[in-house]
């Protein structure tokens, strides 16, 4: 699938009251709906990995991809960062880090980088909450 396509195919979606689910989204009725690390992950897992869940893992325990955590004007957010580019809901196309801040996002510090395992452990721990 191509950025195009998914973009096409994405709609904005809250997580439900009193949960943080990370998933890699998966189209409902031909749509793909969540919120902002879900696209993020899910731009990584469709687009940039061809639905390679081991390119997947390999790309963000190596640092070829992030997920860079930021403040916004709305709260926290999530964006993807692959190489030096970076693409989040909000842009939903591939921009430099200075077109990230000129939006208004506030990268959290440590490198901005929430880390593999932490992405890992939230995936495992939204697929729980979403499921019950």
């Amino acid at each position: 699938m191509n950025l195009k396509d998914f973009n096409t195919l994405y709609n904005y979606k809250y997580d439900p009251d009193g949960r943080d689910l990370w998933r890699v989204i998966k189209p409902v009725e031909e749509v793909y709906r969540g919120d902002c690390e879900d696209y993020a992950l899910s731009v990584l897992y469709y687009v940039v990995c061809k639905e390679s869940w081991l390119k997947f893992w390999w790309m963000l325990f190596t640092f070829s991809a992030e997920i860079c955590g930021c403040d916004t004007k709305n709260g926290g957010h999530a964006v993807l960062r692959v190489g030096s580019m970076y693409i989040d809901n909000w842009t939903k196309e591939w921009v430099d880090r200075a077109h990230m801040k000129s939006l208004g996002h506030k990268f959290w510090s440590w490198n901005y980088t929430i880390l593999p395992t932490t992405v890992a452990i939230k995936m495992l721990l939204g697929k729980r909450k979403g499921n019950q």
